[in-house]
């Protein structure tokens, strides 16, 4: 049997820092959205054992022993649940590292999702959930994906349920359902320029160590963003390249444009060519929302850089 995957890619579109625990890790309320830029991951079964293999254009810095987080996550599944069977992974690895873009937790997250498939473990929610958990912090929020507000070190998810289109007539209408009561209510009419964010993502060609930034952040800070409208428009599928420059936020980028001027060059090159331009989780990737009308002269102009770019949308 054989159990092919994609593991989507994800970027911040609100960030901000509450407090710090005894424990030395930071308290965030952040807004993550995975986007169509994925990793593949195929799962066969074997005899025995637990093998990886990696290929793609972002699999020379990658291990394939203990020190690859694939690995890891098979491990304590087969070892918790006492699994006879062994698999065969191969992972063709397209998301850079070390990007700020959720790569080696979407690997994770996906990892346990099809091994309990594939063994056929019978596991509760909360058990996915403590196991995503136990990987690393962003694993939690790639059991689901979509939009996601997460708090706490990232574990404490809370789907943002996103926009249902429907088609009648000639126009499709953007719905949101709502979970208290559960019921949808139309919101206005779908137009594919606003929704789902069309986003270029930009990456300087370095990595930037996650440990690093955290250890430079101070508190408090005075002037704390609150996160009630972005979520409120995510919510409502309203966020848009038209609006996302006033509720769109990392407070990250305060200790990391410091140290990496090509980061802040890629902000500015973005924010001239009319997109929302931001930093995603510690970077050092960075996105831009745009109007997909203007495609082709973001492209135009990306092209007489040296930076690796994507263009995606959300889902």
């Amino acid at each position: 049997m054989e159990i092919n995957v994609k593991a989507p890619a994800k970027i911040n579109l609100f960030l901000e820092i509450v407090g710090k625990r005894q424990d030395g890790y930071h308290n965030l309320q952040t807004i993550m959205q995975t986007i169509n830029f994925c990793d593949e991951l195929a799962f066969e079964t074997a005899d025995s054992g637990i093998s990886l293999s990696v290929t793609g254009p972002y699999s020379q810095s990658l291990p394939s022993d203990d020190g690859n987080i694939i690995i890891r996550a098979a491990k304590m599944l087969k070892e918790k649940y006492n699994v006879k069977q062994g698999v065969k992974i191969t992972l063709q690895k397209n998301i850079p590292t070390g990007a700020g873009l959720g790569g080696g937790s979407s690997d994770a997250a996906s990892t346990v999702l099809a091994l309990a498939r594939l063994w056929n473990i019978k596991i509760t929610r909360g058990e996915l959930e403590n196991i995503a958990v136990s990987l690393g912090a962003d694993v939690p929020f790639f059991l689901t994906g979509g939009a996601v507000l997460c708090e706490g070190i990232g574990q404490k998810t809370n789907s943002l349920f996103p926009p249902v289109y429907r088609k009648e007539g000639d126009r499709f209408l953007i719905s949101v359902i709502s979970e208290n009561p559960l019921k949808e209510f139309v919101v206005g009419i779908h137009d594919e320029r606003y929704f789902p964010l069309s986003v270029v993502l930009v990456n300087p060609n370095f990595s930037v160590s996650t440990a690093s930034v955290y250890q430079k952040v101070k508190l408090p800070f005075t002037n704390t963003r609150k996160i009630d409208k972005i979520k409120n428009l995510v919510e409502n599928g309203l966020l848009n390249f038209t609006n996302a420059s006033e509720f769109c936020f990392n407070r990250l980028e305060d200790f990391v444009l410091c140290d990496y001027p090509d980061i802040e060059d890629i902000k500015r090159f973005l924010t001239k060519m009319g997109c929302t331009a931001l930093m995603s989780g510690s970077g050092p990737t960075v996105f831009g929302i745009y109007d997909p009308e203007n495609k082709d002269k973001i492209e135009t102009e990306l092209k007489k850089h040296s930076w690796k770019y994507w263009f995606v949308k959300t889902i």
